[in-house]
């Protein structure tokens, strides 16, 4: 039987059941097929009619997910959650259990003499790997003393960067009360934990969290470490690890009718693939959303790895995929920029008592990470945009596209914030864009400019949606970009302020 056939008897089948057998399915309609097999072919169609499963090979049942309503964060575990996570891991405890996973897989006090030298070759030896040449590398993680490195300096910061962009999703609207989430390479589960610690504070959501991930080393540490930080949270059901490679998706036995896949520090590491290769990943993957899912990717800041997200991005959208944020296209469907460098900036972590262990007096440049800085974008699989400003066509205002026949004269333009502030103490310098240019826009506002009409461009948070009247318009040949110079007669106006 074709699979399309058998997608449309399975659909048939479903109708209106509340759970059933896939055994009797299989055995009604497409008798001999191998269960395991024709679960994995159905995947996305439990997804699509909102279908769950459980079981194994001998038999799977299927069953109904019942609708969901978005978790609203109120305002007391909002201001509990922000102050939380400029701590780091501290004080959700994890600090702890790194240490104590440290002491299980070496046999040592934590901070021995030994362990912590040997956590510090690792650590550089890391950087090396990912600095090789000037190019980005993938780094290995098959060795313990590699995975420990990770736990001691990558760890802390992408546990908080994570509770910031989960926040971010809630007060976007796009986390249901009850979630059901998968962190694609996993690692040790830092997503996982991230969410756990939030859902502490969140007294109306839930979760299941599933997970995917290659390495045995950081399958290992993910059952330490998850299975101790969530025993005792009723409201946080964790299943076991996956083992496989996200390139085999569609071989795996993957959960269906997900709300939310999490990809963070994934597709850099794919250095053989190319952002067109990268993107067909993500729409393979993008199959197992529910309707009203979405999805987060999450880079490092670098150039190479925020714009080939960027590439990436684009080529994943289209039928059934479309960008939700941070972009924001106020002209057009799609994004016409080939090269842009966008990241987000939050406050700095506490560093651990690990970090400080390592630094020790002399060498906290080395072991000390506690800068958060990283790319992101969130995917819909419906037509959901965090903001809907779309210019009116008899407006004013310019397209960014438009700059060179307007060059040295003033003009009124609309765009999305894309940067913080990369200027300095004299010069406030933002990148802008409205999804028309190929080329970077900066906006530019010299201090001794600043009046009551420009200041609130610098206190818009990343993404947020603002109106420009009276920039100059100017060139950098040196580095192909276009600056929009503010005077004190330019106007700024926020249109729609982003919640991150």
């Amino acid at each position: 039987m074709a699979g399309d056939e058998i997608q449309k008897k399975f659909e048939s089948y479903a109708g209106a059941r509340d759970q059933f057998s896939l055994r009797e399915f299989r055995d009604s309609c497409s008798p001999g097929k191998d269960l395991t097999s024709l679960l994995i072919s159905i995947l996305p169609t439990l997804s699509r009619l909102s279908l769950g499963w459980r079981g194994s090979a001998r038999d799977y049942r299927i069953f109904r997910i019942l609708p969901k309503q978005h978790v609203i964060l109120p305002d007391s575990p909002a201001r509990i959650l922000t102050a939380q996570v400029g701590t780091g891991p501290a004080l959700a405890g994890l600090q702890d259990l790194t240490e104590q996973y440290i002491e299980y897989k070496t046999g040592k006090s934590w901070n021995d003499p030994l362990v912590l030298q040997r956590i510090r070759s690792a650590v550089m030896q890391q950087k090396w790997q990912y600095w090789k040449e000037g190019e980005p590398r993938r780094i290995g993680y098959r060795k313990g003393y590699a995975v420990i490195a990770y736990l001691a300096y990558h760890a802390p910061v992408y546990f908080s960067q994570f509770q910031h962009a989960f926040l971010m999703l809630i007060k976007d609207g796009l986390i249901p009360n009850h979630a059901r989430i998968l962190d694609v390479g996993s690692g040790p589960g830092v997503v996982s934990l991230a969410i756990s610690a939030c859902a502490r504070e969140i007294p109306e959501f839930s979760a299941e969290l599933f997970a995917l991930e290659r390495s045995e080393e950081f399958l290992e540490s993910y059952r330490f470490l998850v299975n101790r930080f969530t025993a005792g949270e009723p409201r946080i059901t964790t299943y076991p690890a996956i083992s496989g490679d996200l390139r085999d998706a569609d071989t795996l036995r993957l959960p269906s009718a997900l709300d939310l896949i999490v990809m963070q520090n994934v597709t850099n590491e794919l250095v053989q693939e190319s952002p067109k290769k990268r993107a067909e990943y993500l729409k393979s993957l993008s199959l197992l959303l529910a309707k009203g899912g979405c999805m987060i990717i999450i880079e490092p800041a670098e150039l190479r790895n925020a714009t080939e997200l960027r590439q990436t991005v684009q080529a994943a959208t289209g039928h059934g995929l479309q960008i939700h944020s941070p972009c924001t296209c106020i002209w057009q469907p799609r994004c016409a920029a080939e090269r842009c460098w966008s990241f987000i900036e939050k406050p700095p972590i506490q560093p651990t008592r690990l970090m400080n262990a390592l630094a020790g007096k002399r060498e906290a440049f080395r072991f000390l990470n506690t800068d958060i800085k990283f790319s992101y974008a969130v995917l819909v699989n419906d037509e959901r945009k965090r903001h809907c400003y779309i210019v009116n066509k008899d407006s004013s205002f310019s397209r960014l596209s438009s700059l060179k026949g307007r060059l040295g004269r003033q003009v009124n333009v609309a765009g999305a914030l894309m940067s913080g502030d990369i200027g300095n103490k004299g010069t406030h310098v933002f990148l802008i864009c409205d999804g028309t240019s190929r080329q970077p826009v900066y906006v530019v506002l010299p201090h001794f400019h600043l009046s009551l009409e420009n200041r609130e461009l610098l206190s818009l948070p990343y993404s947020s949606i603002f109106e420009i009247s009276g920039a100059l318009v100017r060139f950098n040949q040196k580095h192909g970009a276009w600056n929009l110079f503010l005077t004190r007669d330019s106007r700024v106006t926020p249109i729609s302020r982003a919640s991150l």
